[in-house]
């Protein structure tokens, strides 16, 4: 922290994410409710439901390690040009031009989260089949997609912290993209009620 210039500490929090679109979802199929002969409990009593996000990447501070100084790690230098790219990739996040190593004598002049990580993109998605067996008895079918299109979700190193090694300019992961999110899982389930 800068205590003689409060305006190079301004900036979003690592928890800020400006836009979060989630929805959620459930379509009861309305054929075949009373589920009578063979058509009729082969097609009757399924259910499709889901949740959808999207969100903005998180903010990260560019850093610099010192060297022989007190004041540990540091942001770097904010030297010019644009920071984002216009076609990010894993391997080029953002423009690592645009920043150097601060002198060992002083603080680094880039602002907090002037970097963001990749957004996150999520379809979960569940579909359930009850089959009616007797008056009181029940069996229900459920099967859950969780990144139900195995789309990848790029993030750097942290989920929680504002500093990564892949914004200080002297790891070699430097403006890359090195984690991701899980991949596709799929569960089934079974559950009798009576």
């Amino acid at each position: 922290m800068d205590f003689v210039d409060r305006f190079l500490n301004y900036g979003p929090a690592p928890f800020d994410r400006r836009h979060i679109f989630v929805a959620t979802y459930s379509y009861n199929f309305p054929f075949f409710k009373a589920q009578q002969g063979f058509v009729g409990h082969a097609l009757g009593g399924w259910e499709f439901s889901g949740i959808t996000r999207a969100q903005p990447g998180q903010p990260f501070i560019v850093t610099g390690t010192a060297t022989g100084s007190a004041l540990g790690r540091r942001r770097a230098d904010y030297v010019g040009g644009d920071i984002n790219i216009s076609n990010p990739t894993p391997d080029h996040w953002f423009n690592t031009t645009a920043f150097a190593q601060a002198p060992d004598t002083r603080l680094g002049n880039s602002f907090p989260g002037v970097v963001r990580g990749p957004g996150l993109y999520t379809w979960d998605i569940s579909l359930r089949k009850q089959f009616n067996i007797q008056e009181n008895w029940k069996l229900r079918f459920q099967t859950d997609f969780f990144n139900a299109f195995n789309r990848t979700n790029f993030r750097f190193d942290s989920l929680t912290s504002e500093v990564v090694n892949n914004t200080n300019i002297n790891d070699s992961s430097y403006g890359t993209v090195t984690s991701s999110g899980p991949a596709r899982n799929i569960q089934f389930g079974l559950k009798l009620t009576f």
